[in-house]
């Protein structure tokens, strides 16, 4: 195989594996043979045509559906980044009962299910049957909502909603017919890995979080990729504009240092969810392949 091929290959990976498969020998063949035979990398032109083209099929791929079924699975990845991002306070209660006003036995063992549970739910959303993801789901909210039952301390509105509603939501999102892409899968992995540190928070006065500041790092870059992603797929992006959205309305009615410190960033949040979830709905819109 010379150069020219290999590069050549390459470049074909813009398109779809898929796509590649059924006329991806064709379009190899066309470029090999209108470049000269002394080359080793193929023209600028023909180089740019094949990205911008594999670019165009992926996008047109991930507009097939329709625009309820594209706007349930961009809810449903949301669904999944807030229950990730809750695994780490499941945890917090199960592992450290004292601080919360000596949590009842039977709620910290609850926490540490709800936390197995949001993972395998997560997991079951890409890859196990619909049936398996809503009856954990369900599970997961049963055992939160008994657990928080017990601890009647916890019961304002930001800790009910946000320990009881990510299972919820995602047993809902998840029924439906269409299964979210395996590329989404390492979103909600990811904010599920970057929220850990916190757990030891407490065990070293606030000092893992300052020395490994991963979620910041992970929701800034999530946020960026998301972005970049509008390119071919904007269900991303409105997935995570929607997650921002739910934790800033509950951090908004709830008296809490979190909602004081979003009220200074207030302005720019609002513009930039406006943008990004603006942007991304135009993109979503369902056309044909080409």
């Amino acid at each position: 195989m010379s150069r020219l091929e290999r590069r050549c290959r390459r470049l074909l990976r813009a398109y779809p594996q898929a796509y590649r498969a059924g006329r991806g020998e064709e379009i190899l063949g066309t470029l090999l043979d209108a470049a000269p035979g002394d080359r080793n990398w193929p023209p600028a032109r023909d180089a740019r045509s094949l990205i911008t083209g594999g670019l165009r099929v992926r996008a047109a791929r991930n507009r097939q559906l329709s625009l309820a079924a594209n706007l349930r699975l961009a809810a449903l990845l949301a669904a999944a980044l807030w229950l990730g991002d809750s695994v780490a306070a499941y945890l917090d209660f199960a592992i450290h009962p004292g601080n919360y006003y000596q949590l009842p036995a039977l709620s910290s063992a609850l926490f540490a299910a709800c936390a197995l549970g949001s993972c395998l739910a997560i997991a079951s959303a890409w890859l196990w049957r619909r049936s398996v993801t809503v009856s954990l789901a369900l599970a997961v909210t049963a055992a939160s909502a008994l657990a928080c039952s017990q601890a009647p301390y916890l019961g304002d509105l930001l800790s009910d909603v946000r320990l009881i509603g990510p299972p919820l939501a995602l047993a809902a999102l998840a029924a439906g017919k269409d299964r979210p892409p395996r590329s989404w899968l390492w979103m909600p992995a990811a904010f599920l890995i970057a929220s850990l540190p916190a757990l030891f928070a407490n065990a070293f006065g606030q000092f893992v979080p300052y020395i490994f500041p991963l979620f910041p790092v992970v929701f800034f870059g999530t946020l960026g990729i998301a972005l970049l992603w509008l390119v071919t797929d904007a269900r991303p992006a409105i997935a995570f504009g929607l997650y921002v959205e739910v934790l800033y309305v509950l951090a908004s009615l709830a008296i809490t240092r979190f909602s004081d410190a979003l009220t200074a960033g207030q302005g720019v949040i609002i513009a930039l969810l406006a943008a990004v979830l603006a942007g991304a709905a135009l993109r979503i819109r369902p056309r044909a392949t080409t």
